[in-house]
């Protein structure tokens, strides 16, 4: 139980670290007009790729690893452990380290492999009058 404690601490620091690290000024400026809205929302969003990589690979990693070790289990005490849980966590982390891979394919055939970055064209100006 004592090490479920601590592991439980350690993930909890690992996020903490994450999201420390990762973390960007905020956005609650005074402007509120629209072009200023669509700026911050496009740099706030700038970095989605990387937190996507990040929980991809630290996911999927420890997935992996923990389906090792649960076929470990199911090799010492086959009648306990069944080989699914194992098989199951491993393809979850297959799958997990696989995503970083497949949404750069998929951003690469959505702009023809020529450029991965969404390019936005600004507004200068409203007008609410018909005319």
């Amino acid at each position: 139980m004592k090490r479920f404690k601590i592991s439980h601490r350690l993930a909890a620091a690992m996020t903490v670290g994450a999201i420390a690290g990762s973390s960007t000024e905020a956005f609650a400026g005074g402007n509120a007009d629209f072009q200023s809205l669509t700026n911050n929302v496009l740099t706030a969003s700038d970095q989605f790729q990387n937190l996507i990589s990040f929980v991809g690979y630290i996911g999927g990693s420890g997935l992996a690893v923990a389906g090792i070790f649960k076929l470990k289990q199911h090799v010492d005490q086959p009648a306990q452990h069944p080989m699914k849980d194992g098989l199951i966590r491993l393809g979850a982390g297959g799958a997990l380290l696989a995503l970083p891979f497949m949404t750069r394919a998929m951003q690469g055939s959505i702009s023809n492999g020529v450029n991965t970055q969404l390019t936005i064209q600004k507004l200068d100006q409203f007008s609410t009058q018909a005319g």
